[in-house]
């Protein structure tokens, strides 16, 4: 897998914001048939975010 990943139909789930990208946990919209980061406006993750959001869940994994 790559860091600049874009999420798909597969990779999105529902959160209590909304639809979410499992690779980064940033919220993000449908825009046809590809999905766009709300916060940034990009479709791929933004890199920082998804290291950071990786990280947090590798230690919550390990706390539990």
């Amino acid at each position: 897998m790559t860091v600049n990943t874009y999420p798909t139909a597969e990779t999105i789930r529902s959160g209590a914001r909304g639809h979410e990208c499992r690779y980064c946990g940033q919220t993000v919209s449908e825009d046809g048939n590809r999905f766009r980061h709300i916060a940034t406006g990009q479709y791929r993750c933004e890199p920082t975010k998804r290291a950071s959001y990786e990280s947090s869940l590798s230690d919550s994994f390990i706390r539990s």
